[in-house]
């Protein structure tokens, strides 16, 4: 292959990934809105009926008052304002997910405040929130002016806690068909966590401020799910990982 058409072939291979990726961007954003009502049963299908479960894996990291980036439809707001009345705020940019999570809560006369609004732009004021919980985020959550916006609202010892990653315990056709299903959408994988994730996890929270930085594997049914949690200031030391069963 001559030098010319190698370059050709690169250029049609960053085309197809940067068409790849906007479709992929598109077909996210009209999940999040226009076919919000279908988010529970798809996520109930990925992630073979334990997404609630999965979310929820949270809850144990968080403490005092607590705002929750991308509350979707609302498993995490409702299980918050149960545990934290009266301190739970929940955001999304999706009126529709807003308008789920809301229903959610009537049906239990339950209450939380939300608010429609970005993480990038928190209407929020300095030192506001003692926890800043994200579970399954966007590629929001690695914009430095996210990152910036939870730092400020958080208190000086307040922590960010991410839900980010899950993977299945065993290996079937079931299991096999979801995992090429998350590659093929730019998720990360259902199989086989990389063994340098805890350490990239710490070394990017540190990077963006949190000098403690912690990686607990929790253990739901048949999988684990990866909970990161940042903390402004700590007296503990960083980097640990560890594990819970649930």
């Amino acid at each position: 292959m001559s030098t010319r058409q190698r370059a050709n072939a690169n250029y049609l291979a960053m085309l197809y990934a940067e068409c790849r990726l906007r479709f992929v961007r598109w077909a996210f954003a009209r999940f999040y809105r226009e076919f919000a009502w279908s988010y529970d049963g798809v996520a109930w299908l990925v992630s073979r009926g334990l997404w609630q479960r999965w979310t929820l894996a949270a809850l144990p990291y968080l403490d005092g008052r607590v705002l929750e980036l991308g509350c979707g439809t609302g498993f995490v707001q409702h299980a918050l304002a149960s545990t934290y009345a009266g301190q739970v705020v929940g955001i999304d940019a999706s009126p529709q997910m807003l308008a789920l999570t809301q229903r959610r809560l009537w049906r239990t006369r339950l209450h939380s405040q939300l608010l429609r609004t970005i993480a990038q732009a928190l209407p929020f004021r300095s030192g506001q929130f003692d926890s800043v919980l994200a579970t399954f985020p966007s590629e929001y959550i690695l914009d430095s002016a996210t990152l910036c916006e939870v730092q400020r609202v958080l208190t000086s010892t307040g922590r960010l806690v991410i839900v980010d990653g899950a993977q299945f315990m065993v290996d079937d056709v079931y299991v096999r068909v979801v995992d090429l299903a998350y590659r093929l959408t730019w998720q990360r994988p259902v199989r086989n966590i990389p063994d340098d994730t805890a350490s990239a996890y710490c070394s990017w929270l540190k990077k963006a401020g949190f000098p403690t930085a912690h990686v607990y594997c929790e253990t739901v049914g048949p999988s684990q799910v990866l909970v990161v949690v940042g903390q402004k200031s700590s007296p503990g030391d960083g980097g640990v990982v560890a594990n819970r069963i649930q």
